[in-house]
């Protein structure tokens, strides 16, 4: 059973960097590689829950989903704000949809239609070598586009009931928490 910490018919405001240490602490600990996650709880009443998360460069999310969805609110800049819905039930982050074609993929299958149609095996290689490479030069000039150089703050917001299911291979089973995910 959720238990609010915050009274609905209260203002509030919330400092992440000054709440008390029962509305803090870390997820993934446990998890191997670079999972670790510090989390805030910014507002806890019965309409909404409100966590702030620290992303640090270089970790991995743990998936999971939320039975009534997640508002996720994040700052590419200084003046960027992005803005994300995940529907109820959806699990995130998500792996690319399967059958979601671009035009990097049609360049990639025009070459590799070409590397299937040479004749001679020293064109065969080169063009073989060429596609992976492109490949390769493409995927990690993605990460960089993506990335981002230092931590940022993350705010989440979950509606009732305030239940999230971890869906990632780093786990056991599929856990439902409700309420503050511990860890």
């Amino acid at each position: 059973m959720h238990e609010p910490l915050d009274p609905i018919d209260v203002p509030l405001e919330s400092d992440a960097f000054t709440l008390s240490e029962a509305r803090q602490g870390w997820r993934g600990l446990g998890l191997a590689g670079h999972r670790k996650r510090r989390w805030w709880t910014l507002v806890d009443n019965d309409q909404v829950l409100v966590t702030a998360l620290l992303l640090i460069p270089g970790e991995r999310s743990v998936r999971h989903s939320h039975a009534s969805g997640e508002l996720s609110i994040h700052y590419d800049a200084a003046l960027h704000p992005v803005v994300s819905w995940h529907p109820p039930g959806e699990v995130h982050p998500s792996i690319a949809a399967a059958g979601q074609h671009t035009a990097e993929d049609e360049l990639v299958a025009v070459a590799e239609q070409a590397r299937r149609a040479a004749t001679d095996a020293p064109m065969v290689e080169l063009l073989s070598r060429l596609i992976a490479d492109q490949q390769e030069l493409r995927q990690k000039l993605d990460r960089l586009a993506r990335a981002t150089v230092q931590p940022r703050i993350i705010v989440d917001v979950l509606f009732p009931p305030f239940k999230t299911t971890i869906d990632d291979p780093a786990y056991p089973d599929k856990p439902t928490v409700t309420g503050q995910w511990y860890d």
